[in-house]
């Protein structure tokens, strides 16, 4: 199982097994799929969608201004070779990302504001398959 870290518009990001990057991507990314690093190191990726234009806003993932809309992967990076993360660098990606973010609709400015989230560890878990039923 490869372990990528998932982020979702107004959720905290979670870990999930996939059989392969590639099958992650397919599963999570809405439409075609595009790699970025925006992290400032060239072992950590980022998963995200081709045509952001029509996406939910998600979240600035960097101070530069990157900005993710739609549902995106983490995950780590062997040269061009998408791979999964450590436990501890999906921890920490985790974290950077902790909290969800809302775009300020009456000046469009970013960055965004960090609202609360919808934490499921404060009642029943859903899965991101559970979530898309809804």
């Amino acid at each position: 199982m490869t372990r990528l870290l998932v982020i979702e518009p107004g959720y905290c990001p979670y870990q999930a097994g996939f059989p392969s990057a590639m099958a992650a991507a397919s599963e999570v990314v809405e439409g075609e799929s595009q790699i970025l690093k925006p992290f400032g190191t060239p072992r950590i990726g980022l998963i995200c969608s081709k045509s952001q234009s029509q996406l939910k806003y998600n979240r600035q993932v960097n101070d530069e201004g990157v900005t993710v809309r739609g549902r995106f992967l983490v995950c780590g990076l062997n040269g061009d070779k998408v791979i999964g993360l450590s436990k501890d660098q999906a921890d920490r990606y985790s974290r950077l990302l902790f909290l969800p973010q809302v775009a300020d609709m009456a000046s469009d400015e970013l960055p965004a504001a960090k609202v609360r989230p919808q934490d499921e560890r404060y009642g029943g878990k859903l899965s991101f398959w559970e979530r898309l039923e809804r």
